[in-house]
C-alpha cells in the first residue's frame, strides 16, 4: 500500500510540474506576442536614388530601397501602410513599408507639360494628391511658362484633375480636416478643396510682417499633427505652428539671441523642441527660450528625428550620415555611414 501511495503522489507531481511547464510556455508565448505587438520606431533616411531604413532599437541599417531621383518630400498613408514618396520635382513613388519595395511609381511630366513640384500631400481619399506645380512647355518653339497652381493629381496616373492658381514661391503644402489645404510661401494660403474647384479663401500674411521661412523639413505626424518651421525676423527667430487639426496658425517668438535651424522636432509631450542647423538647440516651449545649444558633430545638418519615447534623436547631414544623440545630454551615441546624401529623415511607429 505504502508503494502504490507514493506513486500516485509521483504521478501527481508530474502531472502538476507538467501543467505548470505548459502554463510558463503559454506566458511566454504571450509575453512575445506583446513584445511583438509593441509599437516599433522605423527612421527612413531620404538619399539620392535611395532610401536606407534604421532600426529605432538597434540603430543600425536594416533595408536599402533603391528609387529613382532625389527624394525631396512624403506622405503617410491614413492606414500607416504606404510612403509617397516625391522625387525628383516630378516623380512620385508609392513605398511598401511592409515589404520595403516601390510597388508603383507615377509621373507628371505629361501632356507635352515639364512640371516642377515644390510642396506635396495626399487627398484624404487615398486616391489623389496634392502638389505646388510650375510648368513649362513649348509652343511654335517658344517657351511657354504656366502659372503657378496647386494641382490635385490621380496616384494611379499621374493625371491632372483640378486646380487653383497661386502666388509665386509656394514651396510648401499642409493637409488640414475639413477638405482645407494651407499652401506656405511668402504667406500661408489657405485652399477650400470642397467644392467642385479649389479656391483660395484666406491669406495669413508673413511677408509684411519680415517674416522669412523655409518650410521644407517639418514632421506633421511625428509632431502631433503640427507643421513646425523656424522662422526669422530682422530682430527675432520663431517657430511658424499650424495645427492640422484646427488649422489654426500660431506664430511662436523666442526670446534672447535666434538659432539658426532648418529643422525643427517636438518631444513626445510637446514641451521642448530640438532645432538643428550647424548646431543642435534645446528649445522650451512654454517659455519659448533656448536653454541649450551645442555644435554638431557631424557638420551641417538639415534633418532631426525623435525616438517615440523621446530619449534618442536622429539628425541627418549633407555629408552621408546620421547621428544619433542622446536626447538628455546631447552626447553623440552612434554615427551611422550612409550611401548617399540626404536631406531628411523620417520616423514612422507600427
Amino acid at each position: 500500500m505504502r508503494c502504490t501511495r507514493f506513486s500516485l503522489l509521483d504521478g501527481s507531481r508530474h502531472l502538476l510540474r507538467a501543467a505548470a511547464f505548459a502554463l510558463l510556455a503559454l506566458l511566454a508565448g504571450t509575453w512575445a506576442t506583446a513584445a511583438d505587438a509593441q509599437p516599433r520606431d522605423r527612421f527612413y533616411y531620404l538619399g539620392y536614388q535611395m532610401i536606407q531604413v534604421v532600426d529605432g532599437e538597434t540603430d543600425s541599417i536594416v533595408a536599402d530601397i533603391p528609387l529613382q531621383g532625389f527624394v525631396r518630400e512624403v506622405d503617410l498613408s491614413a492606414d500607416r501602410r504606404f510612403l509617397y514618396v516625391a522625387a525628383s520635382r516630378h516623380l512620385v513613388h508609392k513605398l511598401d513599408l511592409d515589404t520595403h519595395r516601390i510597388v508603383s511609381t507615377i509621373d507628371l511630366n505629361r501632356d507635352g507639360w515639364e512640371r516642377f513640384m515644390y510642396g506635396f500631400a495626399l487627398d484624404p481619399d487615398g486616391r489623389t494628391a496634392w502638389g505646388a506645380l510650375i510648368s513649362r512647355s513649348t509652343k511654335d518653339g517658344e517657351p511657354v511658362i504656366g502659372k503657378p497652381v496647386v494641382a490635385q493629381f490621380d496616384l494611379a496616373d499621374g493625371r491632372i484633375l483640378r486646380s487653383v492658381e497661386v502666388p509665386w514661391g509656394v514651396g510648401h503644402l499642409v493637409r488640414v480636416k475639413g477638405g482645407r489645404l494651407y499652401a506656405v510661401g511668402q504667406d500661408v494660403f489657405k485652399i477650400d478643396t470642397n467644392g467642385p474647384e479649389p479656391r483660395l479663401v484666406e491669406t495669413v500674411p508673413m511677408f509684411d510682417k519680415g517674416m522669412n521661412i523655409l518650410p521644407f523639413w517639418e514632421y506633421p505626424w511625428e509632431n502631433g499633427d503640427q507643421m513646425v518651421a523656424a522662422y526669422y525676423t530682422p530682430t527675432a527667430m520663431g517657430l511658424l505652428v499650424i495645427d492640422q487639426n484646427s488649422g489654426e496658425v500660431r506664430e511662436d517668438v523666442f526670446k534672447g539671441d535666434p538659432v539658426m535651424a532648418y529643422s525643427v522636432i517636438l518631444s513626445p509631450d510637446r514641451k521642448t523642441g530640438y532645432a538643428v542647423m550647424d548646431d543642435i538647440s534645446v528649445l522650451d516651449m512654454d517659455k519659448r527660450v533656448v536653454t541649450k545649444s551645442v555644435p554638431l558633430a557631424e557638420g551641417t545638418s538639415y534633418g532631426v528625428n525623435i525616438s517615440s519615447d523621446g530619449r534618442k534623436l536622429y539628425v541627418g547631414a549633407g555629408g552621408a550620415t546620421l547621428t544619433v544623440y542622446d536626447a538628455q545630454s546631447l552626447r553623440p551615441l552612434k554615427v551611422l555611414h550612409m550611401a548617399t546624401d540626404g536631406m531628411d529623415v523620417r520616423r514612422i511607429t507600427r
